[in-house]
């Protein structure tokens, strides 16, 4: 077992390999009383064309957000979440782009209830009635969020964004989609995907990472799978530029919602490193529209906006930036928008201040269980790796490295999506 410092934060980590392939990751904490376990793969609704052990497969879209619906399905006929209330656990589940992930979260006997979310999750059941069921279920899902223009935005704008990858379609896929979905199919897609070598298990809390081991090591499920080769995923010749620059649509909103979003490629960057993308990106969203911005003031006080919000979200080699906002004065915000990205002034000292920021912010994180975890988790998902480091990472960002991005940096391919009230046709 190895031990892994979080530096600079007076908090350990532990690492060991199962023999299933299964990478487990625990961190102890004193004076807790509670647990949050995660057991992830790296599946979500990208994946829908790879290749195993020579044969190509090719599924509809939705297939892992269904997948995770029916991984609750027991032979036995127990429900998963009647077995955790029994203990006063708490357990849920989530799909996205890139993965699919199980939590539970609780005070009561943690061993016993990582052991049962071990059992439910490699223990598949799906046969042609409760995949039927489940398409009644999931149908519903989709219809409802038809109507909510938050995800009409999303929907649309990803559909903009980009050509060919998956992602241009919901993670739920459509109502067609997801009833072509076959027991088949399911069982294809968890042989893949749901193998311990392509997983991840972590625990945070009050637990012992030596006992962790034991409970794994006597997991009679768990012993009896074995590592696998690597899926090969499908490539994508994805351009750099957007599909679409503008999409208007018309809903049941009372003030019209825009986003704005700018297409990037990661791999137009020179010397730096995944995790420096992100944290550069991060230190010009934050300078450009953060809460101290000179953006956010003026458009408050020119009453531009009722309201915004700002994202990075990573899809592959893309990065986007995504500006979400309320406004009567949309035409005016928009160039408001893109002025501010046009005229990008960052200054030493607003680095110095964002830096200050964002190590305070980690220093707090730490004792929280559930972020800590969600953060592993998150780098092992898009990074390969944990960054334990990360307060040394930023206390290294610098001025020259900023400005020799901002010269890599191309933000000229944009899209915008513009919601208008129904009356407005």
């Amino acid at each position: 077992m190895k031990k892994i410092e979080f530096l600079n934060l007076d908090q350990d980590m532990y690492y060991f390999k199962h023999k299933s392939g299964l990478d487990v990751y625990v961190i102890p904490y004193k004076n807790k009383k509670n647990f949050y376990a995660l057991l992830g793969t790296k599946y979500g609704s990208y994946d829908i064309s790879f290749e195993l052990d020579g044969k190509k497969y090719t599924h509809p879209y939705g297939i892992a957000h269904f997948l995770e619906h029916k991984i609750f399905e027991q032979k036995s006929g127990l429900d998963p979440f009647a077995f955790f209330s029994k203990t006063g656990v708490s357990a849920n589940a989530s799909t996205t782009f890139d993965n699919t992930r199980y939590y539970i979260w609780g005070v009561n006997e943690p061993y016993l209830n990582i052991n049962y979310l071990l059992d439910f999750v490699f223990s598949p059941y799906f046969t042609p009635e409760n995949v039927e069921k489940e398409q009644g279920i999931i149908k519903e899902e989709i219809l409802m969020y038809e109507d909510d223009p938050e995800w009409a935005l999303d929907d649309c704008m990803r559909k903009n964004l980009f050509y060919k990858l998956p992602i241009r379609e919901k993670i739920a896929g459509s109502v067609n989609s997801i009833l072509k979905i076959t027991d088949k199919d399911l069982y294809d897609v968890y042989e893949a995907f749901y193998n311990p070598s392509n997983m991840y298990l972590i625990v945070g809390g009050n637990v012992s990472s030596s006992e962790i081991k034991k409970n794994l090591e006597n997991h009679e499920l768990l012993n009896n799978l074995k590592t696998r080769k690597d899926v090969l995923r499908k490539e994508y010749d994805e351009p750099n530029d957007v599909k679409e620059e503008f999409k208007e649509l018309h809903m049941n909103v009372t003030i019209p919602k825009i986003r704005r979003s700018i297409k990037i490629n990661r791999e137009t960057f020179k010397d730096f490193s995944d995790i420096e993308i992100n944290m550069y990106l991060g230190i010009i969203m934050t300078s450009l529209f953060g809460s101290t911005s000179d953006f956010k003031e003026k458009v408050m006080h020119d009453n531009l906006t009722t309201g915004f919000y700002v994202e990075k979200n990573t899809y592959g080699n893309f990065v986007t930036l995504d500006i979400t906002a309320e406004s009567n004065k949309a035409d005016l915000l928009i160039d408001e928008i893109d002025k501010t990205f046009s005229n990008i002034k960052i200054l030493k000292s607003d680095l110095e201040r964002i830096k200050k920021i964002w190590i305070a912010s980690e220093i707090r994180m730490i004792d929280n269980i559930e972020l800590t975890v969600d953060n592993v988790y998150s780098d092992l998902i898009m990074y390969n790796e944990v960054y334990n480091n990360r307060i040394e990472l930023i206390k290294e960002l610098n001025m020259k490295k900023l400005n020799k991005f901002l010269k890599e940096l191309d933000l000229s391919n944009r899209s915008l999506v513009m919601i208008l009230p129904n009356d407005n046709k």
